[in-house]
């Protein structure tokens, strides 16, 4: 009868062990965690320890890696675990229902333990200790088979700051989550504020990289700001598994609550916990692993100065492990030049962006976003112009416009040019290229200069004809060549040409917008257009513009002047 019962209860054990997940045995063997004996077979090492103070006392939750070193399947032992503090206090701790009550061999499993003490003062732990407790003894007997030294893992909740030097790190210090994985190294390399309807963010991007030889996976943690007054909860932006292969690189990104208010001063890095009180309650909670300080704040005009400065029509340096810009597209940027609004009261700014597929086959349009950066620090995103063309011919470039709106004081005389990805993790933006730049000058009032196209002026007349009642006639004739400067091709809703005649007293006699493209572009010859106005008046001037619309209006940019 005993012989079964023992059966019975080895069963069950083997049957609870298979069903609970375990941690893998490279797990442990990676990590620097001293482990210690608490049975001939059974070693352990602390994870993690957590002593916060909350509004009913403090808790203290202690995470522990055991390995079954053996070649069977072995019990739990079943000991005491106390968390000892500085003064000597032992609180007994409370396994969760989670816990594992056997471990396979060669197998290494997590084991969580709490107890809620009612204290308000602080205080910390320094040993978690495994008891033998003979409960049947008298007196009781009590044999302390091991203890662990836990100061240096103590974790004292969200406004925590480490002790250990080793977990401070720097803005661009790689570093690993020894808990986690050695083999994956992250390092941070961007933080920029974006606005969205939930409010300002501060996205965080990190570079993960695969230093071993075999795939892994980017295990769950996160990552949360920290100011002098507050603690901003962070959150992973991409969903989903992430695996790397040997020697892969990949951004991950946590968008942190926190807008241009708010100064930031450091990150923290944590990984999730769980401890199961039962089959309907489980408690939540988080243990840091690093602190990152920030950098010094800097003005934008420093962080301008930092950037390197582009060179028109050179190629963009992108990002490589970009996902919204096939490597075959080459993308430069042709013109950055200043619109005025019709009606007043703002500028745009009109950056022309030539695409050009340099495979051999046809590729999608990258739809990439743009954004300058004043001197001042203000952030202004950029239009796109509707686009009919969707896929790139191969050695044919393709030229489209940003348009952005300015407050009328700004002179983009010292710009900072945001490339951006806002697909792959929408709706916040991933830059993948900035550099400095500044509008283009009027380089002559003579020249017709509509980048890809150029326009040459031969010969202009106007003829008069007075009306018989309020309105006089101007006949203008314009004899123009236009070519393209390469081999381009441009939507219909690129910018247009608009030509004005002017009076002696700078008054608009008739104006007349042409097109580039579509069905009614102009094209090289002799153009005639007529003009009725109430003004009569011998002044031959000419006035040439590049218009642009905008959500906001029309915007226009004075070309050239000519005069008779």
């Amino acid at each position: 009868m005993k012989m079964m019962w023992k059966q019975t209860i080895m069963t069950f054990i083997l049957l609870v062990s298979l069903l609970i997940p375990s941690v893998p045995l490279h797990v442990m063997a990676n990590e620097q965690e001293e482990s210690y004996h608490v049975s001939d077979s059974i070693k352990a090492a602390v994870k993690s320890v957590l002593n916060e103070q909350t509004p009913e006392g403090t808790t203290i939750i202690a995470v522990v890696r055991m390995y079954n070193e053996g070649t069977r399947l072995t019990r739990v032992p079943d000991l005491e675990v106390r968390a000892r503090t500085t003064e000597g206090i032992d609180y007994i701790m409370r396994s969760s229902a989670a816990n594992v009550i056997a471990i396979q061999p060669k197998e290494v499993v997590e084991l969580s333990f709490m107890v809620m003490v009612d204290r308000r003062d602080s205080f910390s732990v320094s040993e978690l200790v495994w008891v033998d407790v003979d409960e049947y003894a008298s007196p009781r007997l009590e044999r302390t088979i091991t203890a662990i030294p836990v100061s240096s893992i103590e974790w004292r909740g969200a406004d925590a700051i480490s002790a250990d030097p080793a977990a401070i790190k720097n803005w661009g210090e790689p570093f690993t989550i020894s808990v986690l994985s050695n083999s994956l190294e992250y390092k941070t390399v961007r933080m920029t504020e974006q606005n969205t309807l939930q409010g300002p963010m501060t996205i965080v991007g990190l570079l993960a990289a695969n230093k071993s030889d075999m795939k892994k996976t980017i295990p769950d943690f996160r990552v949360d700001g920290k100011s002098d007054k507050k603690v901003y909860t962070g959150k992973r932006l991409e969903q989903g598994k992430i695996t790397l292969e040997p020697g892969e690189q990949r951004y991950i990104h946590f968008a942190i609550p926190a807008g241009d208010k708010v100064k930031l001063s450091s990150l923290s890095v944590l990984t999730p916990e769980v401890y199961t009180v039962d089959d309907k309650t489980s408690i939540p909670y988080s243990i840091g692993q690093l602190m990152i300080n920030l950098p010094t704040e800097n003005s934008a005009v420093k962080l301008i100065d930092q950037l390197e400065p582009y060179i028109w029509n050179n190629r963009i340096r992108l990002d490589p492990l970009n996902k919204v810009i096939q490597p075959e597209v080459a993308i430069s940027m042709s013109s950055l030049q200043m619109h005025t609004s019709t009606a007043g009261g703002f500028k745009v700014a009109v950056a022309k962006f030539k695409l050009q597929n340099t495979s051999d086959r046809p590729t999608p349009v990258p739809r990439f976003q743009a954004e300058l950066m004043s001197a001042n620090g203000n952030k202004y995103t950029g239009t796109r112009q509707t686009t009919i063309v969707e896929t790139l011919i191969p050695n044919v470039s393709y030229v489209i416009y940003y348009s952005f709106v300015l407050p009328s004081t700004e002179t983009g005389a010292q710009l900072a040019m945001e490339i951006a990805d806002g697909e792959t993790i929408t709706p916040y933006k991933i830059p993948i290229a900035t550099f400095k730049t500044q509008v283009q000058p009027q380089k002559s009032d003579t020249e017709l200069l509509f980048f890809p196209f150029n326009v040459k002026l031969n010969n202009w007349a106007i003829d008069v004809f007075m009306g018989i009642g309020k309105d006089n006639t101007y006949r203008l004739k314009l004899d123009m060549d236009i070519n393209l400067q390469e081999e381009v091709v441009v939507d219909q809703s690129f910018p247009k040409m608009k030509v004005e005649l002017i009076d002696s007293q700078g008054k608009i006699i008739g104006s007349k917008t042409l097109a580039f493209t579509g069905e009614n572009k102009f094209v090289s010859g002799m153009q005639t257009f007529n003009f009725n106005s109430e003004i009569w008046d011998y002044s031959r001037t000419l006035r040439f513009y590049e218009t642009v619309e905008t959500s906001f209006g029309e915007a226009e940019r004075l070309v050239a002047t000519f005069k008779q």
